[in-house]
């Protein structure tokens, strides 16, 4: 099994960082777990045939995790290799369809004289639940609901083959349920959205967003109920017992060494810090 990271960063907009998005190859098939903005030129840098894609997970509806979702579905069938595509997600993803049928009405009807209508009409739905599963060439993969602003999924990967297992925790506060999720994960990409501000960070020209140049951009304590800090990524890998922990979804001009050695205090196994591009072998 081998993750691309597509996209680590925050729904703040940055060059360096797309919006949340991963790909999961099997070996013979490809999915996607969320489709942030960015996602298709990421997948297009990364080599990955998106237009095979016939599975893509979306773990909430936040725009840094569902923004390329119609860029996608229209390249991914204009490429032409998809027969079929199956949406797994919370509630409102049978409404996100339905309105990408609104919306570009009279833009499918225009491309179907282009393209064959099979894999853009047939669109299947299915909902995330705690008690969720399917199996994907020889994979299978559950959802955990988890703590965040609105109803949000972790997302477990497990190979049959070689017992090895990912877990992408989505945006969440610390919870003793995620724990229990990603027990004995060989692989943990966990959100880790809260961290130290790095003026060094800062680009010299360009747009700079002003508002995150501080250790706390937001007011109140909304950000601190809804996503983990490296200190709780940490904590989480060190309780389930992971085997590496990679820490990802990071505002602008966050300062990525010391988030490093944040977790690194609080878990004893290996430390990543996610980029753009990420590859791990699982």
């Amino acid at each position: 099994m081998r993750v691309t990271l597509l996209g680590t960063g925050s729904p703040i907009p940055t060059l360096e960082r797309a919006g949340t998005s991963l790909v999961i190859d099997t070996g013979n098939e490809n999915f996607m777990i969320d489709c942030g903005p960015n996602a298709v030129y990421r997948l297009i840098e990364n080599d990955i045939d998106y237009g095979e894609i016939e599975d893509l997970f979306i773990t909430h509806h936040h725009l840094d995790h569902n923004a390329a979702f119609y860029n996608f579905v229209f390249t991914s069938w204009a490429q032409g290799g998809r027969e079929s595509l199956t949406v797994y997600g919370p509630d409102n993803t049978d409404t996100l369809i339905e309105s990408m049928y609104d919306i570009y009405e009279e833009d499918l009807e225009y491309r179907k004289d282009i393209y064959p209508s099979e894999g853009i009409t047939n669109i299947d739905t299915v909902g995330l639940h705690d008690e969720f599963s399917t199996t994907i060439d020889g994979h299978t993969i559950t959802a955990l609901s988890v703590s965040h602003s609105i109803e949000t999924y972790a997302i477990k990967v497990t190979d049959h083959e070689t017992d090895k297992t990912f877990v992408f925790s989505s945006d969440t506060s610390k919870i003793p349920a995620l724990t229990d999720f990603a027990r004995d994960a060989d692989v943990l990409v966990q959100d880790a959205c809260i961290g130290p501000y790095d003026e060094e960070e800062v680009p010299e020209e360009g747009l700079v967003w002003e508002q995150y140049r501080t250790d706390s951009p937001y007011s109140g304590d909304t950000i601190y109920e809804s996503h983990c800090s490296a200190e709780d990524a940490g904590e989480i890998a060190s309780e389930a017992d992971v085997g590496t922990l990679v820490l990802t979804h990071f505002l602008p001009y966050r300062d990525t060494d010391e988030m490093y050695e944040r977790a690194e205090r609080k878990f004893s196994g290996s430390v990543v810090i996610a980029e753009d591009g990420l590859e791990l072998d699982i």
